[in-house]
């Protein structure tokens, strides 16, 4: 399967969602591997979707722990609709294949926090602590 990494900056880490098999086998991955996924549904119409892309972009640089997707909604209309995605843009963080945080909308600090937020563990996760 060809990974197909989205358009913009040179050496990016954001990758494209083709298909729902594309989808499928990345978020496995990622939750067989205990990484977060953060994606990014959004629309190459639509202008606010547009305007999240660069700092997308560079929260993927910055947290190389986590999968970053982006999923065009006419392109994959059948993950759009699996996930209730009704406004672009929508970001999910996604953790054991299970939703976490959504965001709708284009608004970078609160994106922020959905990042950041992709390093806390999950509640029902067991925590060591050493004294």
């Amino acid at each position: 399967m060809e990974i197909q990494q989205q358009r913009g900056v040179g050496n990016s880490k954001v990758v494209k969602v083709q298909n729902e098999e594309a989808w499928e086998l990345f978020t496995n991955q990622a939750s067989n591997e205990g990484r977060p996924v953060i994606a990014h549904f959004g629309a190459s119409w639509c202008v606010t979707s547009l305007s999240m892309n660069y700092k997308f972009e560079e929260f993927a640089q910055t947290h190389p722990e986590a999968l970053f997707l982006y999923v065009d909604v006419d392109d994959v209309q059948s993950v759009s609709s699996k996930y209730g995605v009704k406004a672009m843009p929508t970001f999910f963080l996604i953790k054991n294949k299970e939703v976490v945080k959504k965001l709708i909308g284009a608004n970078p600090d609160e994106l922020k926090k959905l990042v950041e937020a992709s390093a806390d563990p999950l509640p029902s996760e067991t925590q060591i602590v050493v004294e």
